[in-house]
């Protein structure tokens, strides 16, 4: 049942249909312009669906138009969601090609219901209108997050990635019209159900694929930021311990200095003393490196960015505690404490100098618990996992290392926003 003969139905039949495929798109796309400009935007894009959807089933038929709506309907949509959103090209075409492919399976199933229950256009308006409002509430709910996650941090591929939906709703469309609409031939309504089935399973091989080279990515760039941070940290222990070596001469030094100012004084000879010290002054620069704790790693990873901090104009606050000994391997997490101090450093470099201002606490009993907070001024999206998005491409890596070593540690880890402040705080 196509309605193909009430006009007025079959042209408010592809409104709804349009709508609901707008919407679905809109779940997995982020948008530059303002909601009021969108739907404006959207509002002229379906008054242009309804006149020419009316004038081709009225002069050339309704099975014209199904074989058509691909160029006069859908293309016209990817343009102007791609044009509203901050996707790349290949990416946009492989959503929003993706989408279309649903909302067409999800409209041929509806009349073919519609046809079953010998419903009218009530029932069919009613049944069409239910189907979309789920499949864009379980978009919205369970998959954007993902999605969004997904392409924000993977880039290569994609031009290829999006040859499959376009080619697999291509075939579907001409099965369903081909040589009649698919509701005149039965036959082609099971080949049409048989291609979805081959559909889902190219699917689930691609993003299986997919998923896979994304973890083998992030566990290499994850080890090529562990070397990077584990070189950085030793060349900091090096000189940790040439300052301890030259603080060691020091104090032998000053111990001789003081018994040739003490024999001067012993003469007489004040002046010569004061001078002697003068002298010894300006050539003995002690610099007392400040202890956080026992551990020397952790010491030198906290040393070197409180210092990065001081230099950026940030105001720290610190209430840390460690105990002799960790649960976990102390250089892993120095790791963790450098990503977290970075990036609260780089976000806090960003704001205005009175309002940077970082606050780190550490507590080790009875549990290891890691705290660290800084201002945020912009909304921050999250992953399905929990991790924040970053909008830069190649960011992210230092949250991703330390979503591995609490995923090596079974730690708990909870990155959040409130009250104006990013929060990520770990529990071992």
């Amino acid at each position: 049942m196509l309605f193909e003969d009430n006009i007025p139905y079959s042209t408010l039949k592809t409104l709804l249909i349009v709508l609901g495929t707008l919407g679905m798109m809109c779940t997995t796309t982020r948008f530059k312009y303002s909601a009021k400009r969108v739907a404006l935007h959207f509002f002229l894009y379906l008054s242009y669906v309804a006149a020419s959807s009316a004038a081709i089933i009225f002069f050339l038929g309704y099975p014209v138009f199904l074989r058509v709506f691909l160029f006069t309907i859908s293309v016209p949509a990817i343009v102007l969601v791609f044009k509203m959103a901050k996707d790349q090209p290949a990416k946009a075409v492989f959503n929003y090609m993706t989408q279309i492919l649903i909302s067409a399976y999800a409209a041929a199933t509806t009349t073919l219901i519609n046809a079953a229950i010998s419903g009218n256009e009530l029932t069919d308006f009613f049944m069409r209108l239910t189907f979309y409002v789920l499949i864009i509430l379980l978009e919205y709910r369970f998959l954007r997050r993902p999605f969004l996650w997904f392409t924000n941090v993977t880039d290569s591929g994609w031009l290829i990635l999006a040859l499959i939906p376009c080619s697999l709703i291509a075939y579907a469309v001409m099965l369903a019209s081909y040589p009649v609409p698919y509701t005149q031939n039965p036959p082609n309504v099971v080949y049409i159900y048989l291609f979805s089935a081959v559909i889902a399973v190219i699917y689930f091989s691609v993003f299986q694929y997919l998923a896979m080279q994304y973890r083998l990515q992030i566990t290499k760039q994850d080890l090529e930021l562990m070397e990077v941070q584990v070189n950085r940290l030793k060349d900091k222990l090096s000189a940790d311990a040439i300052a301890a070596e030259k603080s060691r001469i020091d104090r032998h030094d000053t111990r001789h200095i003081l018994c040739t100012a003490a024999s001067l004084l012993e003469e007489g000879k004040t002046a010569d003393a004061l001078d002697y010290i003068s002298q010894s002054i300006r050539q003995f620069q002690t610099h007392t490196p400040v202890r956080y704790c026992q551990d020397v790693i952790i010491n030198a990873t906290l040393s070197s960015y409180f210092a990065q901090a001081k230099e950026a104009g940030i105001t720290l606050e610190t209430r840390l505690q460690f105990s002799d000994t960790l649960p976990v391997d102390s250089g892993e997490f120095a790791i963790v404490i450098a990503n977290a101090l970075e990036n609260a450093i780089n976000a806090c470099r960003l704001l205005p100098k009175e309002k940077r201002r970082i606050a780190v606490r550490c507590i080790c009993t009875p549990k290891l618990m890691f705290e660290i907070s800084n201002p945020c001024s912009e909304p921050v999206a999250f992953s399905a996992d929990g991790l924040p998005l970053s909008k830069e491409h190649g960011h992210g890596i230092g949250t991703r290392s330390i979503f591995t070593f609490c995923n090596k540690y079974h730690a708990l880890y909870d990155f959040s926003v409130s009250n104006g402040q990013f929060v990520l705080r770990i529990v071992l």
